[in-house]
């Protein structure tokens, strides 16, 4: 008779350790992510899709792709971002393209990276407003610390039409940048910038000079223990902005309030506002999951949250009802879903019982 009260247990015991065991294990190949929001302007009933987001993983847990879809002005879910990577056994690769707001591409971006050192080392881009069927190219080299000394960019052609340096101090500040490139349609672009820093390696000032195509302009920085003490900018030999200097002047209107809470105004031990003192009171369960959180100002209850669990202790939801005057004002409620695996598969937000939001996660596994 014992054994058979004793078989059932263990069997029961072995399945539980199983299940967790698989939840560990699980191994992500793809998910896809969908936000529905209320839109402040909306009139029908629902909810809106405003973003839909797409991961793909290896066996490895390395993102291979990420694709993003956002809602643009007119309420189309059109394609914003795509990143694709791929590893190789000298070096990886991340690939990102970018979209306007109807979808329509703006720039692609593939940069290598070096597996050893983490560095770039390579850069390959088409620009499809500037140059739509032009892949540009740019190589990298670095210091013997791995700062950027010089950046190449060459055309289709392999011609150089660009080129950016770096220099740098004993303790591997940047002191001076040069950059120069001509554009597809001809026009040369070039900027200087020199950086210098006091003995104690504080920021001291910084100066810019740049010109695009036939305007000119210098951008003037002086720094006081690293915070800006003067700015000021040029245009053409114009100066067009200024801040800080000997002319600088302070607008008490724009100063900052800070407010003190816990102290009355009056100096007696009463709160900000007449309220009392703000108190904070958290309950927990016998497996140390946080089930309540009551809030007061001096004796009177401003905000209670509760705290449910399932059996693996996740979060499935968070309840905040807030009081004024000992009667309820508002009522803001959390709910979430998990798959067996634990990942979450849904997250509802409600306010005053109406739902506001949703995120929904849908999981391949291998």
């Amino acid at each position: 008779m014992r054994n058979r009260l004793i078989m059932p247990f263990l069997l029961l015991i072995a399945f539980a350790l199983f299940n967790d065991l698989q939840a560990q294990e699980a191994k992500v190949k793809s998910v896809e992510f969908n936000n529905y929001e209320r839109l402040q302007n909306q009139t029908k009933d629902g909810l809106t899709l405003t973003k839909k987001e797409l991961k793909e993983f290896d066996e490895k847990g390395r993102i291979l792709k990420t694709e993003i879809h956002l809602a643009n002005p007119i309420g189309e879910l059109v394609k914003n971002k795509v990143t694709i990577k791929e590893w190789q056994q000298n070096f990886r690769t991340e690939e990102v393209s970018k979209y306007d707001e109807m979808g329509d591409p703006i720039i692609t971006t593939k940069s290598f990276v070096s597996n050893k050192s983490k560095l770039k080392i390579k850069e390959e881009y088409t620009d499809y407003i500037k140059a739509p069927n032009m892949k540009y190219t740019k190589m990298f080299s670095y210091t013997t610390v791995g700062k950027p000394e010089k950046i190449t960019l060459t055309n289709p052609d392999n011609r150089k039409v660009g080129e950016e340096l770096y220099k740098y101090n004993k303790d591997y500040e940047e002191t001076y940048y040069k950059k120069w490139e001509i554009f597809p349609d001809g026009k040369k672009y070039t900027e200087v910038k020199k950086t210098s820093y006091t003995q104690e390696g504080f920021l001291a000032s910084s100066e810019k000079f740049v010109k695009d195509g036939k305007d000119v302009y210098k951008d003037l920085i002086t720094f006081q223990r690293n915070k800006v003490k003067e700015h000021l900018k040029f245009k053409n030999g114009e100066q067009i902005s200024a801040f800080g200097g000997a002319k600088a002047k302070y607008d008490p209107s724009k100063a900052r309030v800070l407010m003190d809470f816990g102290n009355g105004g009056d100096g007696n031990s009463g709160g900000f506002g007449g309220f009392g003192l703000w108190t904070s009171e958290d309950e927990f369960d016998d497996k140390g999951n946080k089930i309540k959180t009551t809030q007061m100002a001096g004796e009177e209850v401003t905000q209670v949250t509760t705290y449910s669990y399932d059996k693996h202790s996740n979060l499935t939801e968070t309840l905040k009802t807030s009081y004024n005057d000992g009667k309820e004002t508002g009522t803001n409620k959390e709910v979430v879903e998990y798959d067996q695996y634990q990942n979450i598969l849904k997250k509802e937000s409600y306010k005053d019982g109406k739902l506001m939001t949703k995120y929904t996660y849908d999981y391949k596994y291998f």
